[in-house]
């Protein structure tokens, strides 16, 4: 394995740091020299769009294949490729399964992740891209229908659609509330699970299309313009507008920071969320999208190279 390392390095260089790329046997694990350690990338299907932890693994959804890849975060090899048929787009673990949307059939598929086999199909609304899991629900962003749908995981019904802001990208829970980015009309709609009524609208940037959850705040990015909004929900007022990375497609939160995938130059951005400020951009691979945090590790998909990168995050005062 060292000698095939040895025989084909690349160097890349992204803004100030440094990354050298050496490939073997169909991975290329990325050596950071500055603003991050030692990381990888594991080949998954074709444009992986979606990306999820839970239930022992991280997945993705390969929107050009129809499939659905299981990756063992302790290996960082896929253990399993599922067929969803379609073309998948979002997915989220909770409620003992993994949740799939097909945006083309309008459907979400129920995974067993016990089994590796979709054990259901449920309609939602046109268009469904974004899903997410809480303790009691799953919440489907219908990015053409301009709705949320909540699905009862006991019984793999819809239940309740709450009409939301324009072209809602995607979709998150926390701090009480549901939570979906607009990218249509520039705003963050507040959902009460309670009452499965919209509740609040928020002003943020342009073209926001990924949010989360955590750090004590509301997160979300605006692809136009090149900015995350932070929004304090206990007054669901946007507190600070932060200048990301080149076309910002994904954020989440986790190992103490707020983690942005910029499509647009190839990084991830670490963001601290005492400062507002980011300390760390780390190189990864091409078009990277979705982004979670979970194993110790920062997941991220690369859709026009078919991987996943994964960095592990140093620690760093915030």
């Amino acid at each position: 394995m060292v000698d095939e390392l040895a025989a084909s390095p690349r160097l890349r260089v992204f803004g100030t740091v440094a990354v050298t790329a050496l490939v073997a046997g169909g991975l290329v694990f990325l050596f950071v020299t500055r603003g991050g350690t030692p990381s990888g990338t594991t080949r998954v299907g074709s444009t992986p769009r979606g990306l999820a932890v839970g239930a022992g693994s991280v997945w993705t959804a390969n929107g050009d294949e129809g499939t659905v890849s299981r990756i063992d975060p302790v290996s960082h090899r896929v253990t399993s490729t599922i067929s969803v048929h379609g073309a998948p787009y979002g997915l989220t673990v909770g409620g003992g399964a993994v949740w799939v949307t097909n945006p083309g059939t309008a459907t979400v598929a129920r995974l067993d992740p016990a089994t590796d086999h979709v054990t259901d199909r449920i309609r939602v609304g046109a268009g469904p891209r974004s899903v997410a899991a809480d303790s009691g629900a799953v919440w489907v962003a219908n990015h053409d229908a301009n709705t949320v749908t909540r699905i009862d995981p006991t019984t793999d019904r819809a239940v309740a659609t709450i009409h939301v802001g324009v072209k809602p990208a995607a979709v998150t829970t926390g701090a009480g509330a549901v939570w979906t980015a607009n990218a249509g009309d520039r705003t963050v709609s507040r959902i009460d699970p309670a009452s499965n009524t919209l509740v609040a609208t928020i002003g943020v940037g342009r073209i926001p299309v990924s949010i989360t959850v955590g750090e004590g705040a509301v997160w979300v990015v605006n692809t136009r313009g090149s900015t995350a909004s932070r929004i304090d929900p206990g007054t669901n007022t946007v507190t600070a507008t932060i200048r990301t990375g080149s076309r910002p497609a994904g954020v989440t939160t986790g190992a103490g920071a707020v983690w942005v995938a910029n499509l647009g130059d190839n990084t991830v951005s670490r963001i601290s969320p005492t400062t507002n400020r980011i300390t760390t951009t780390v190189g990864v691979g091409a078009d990277p999208n979705a982004i979670a945090v979970g194993y110790g590790r920062i997941w991220v998909t690369n859709e026009s190279d078919g991987d996943v990168s994964w960095l592990r995050p140093s620690p760093r005062p915030s």
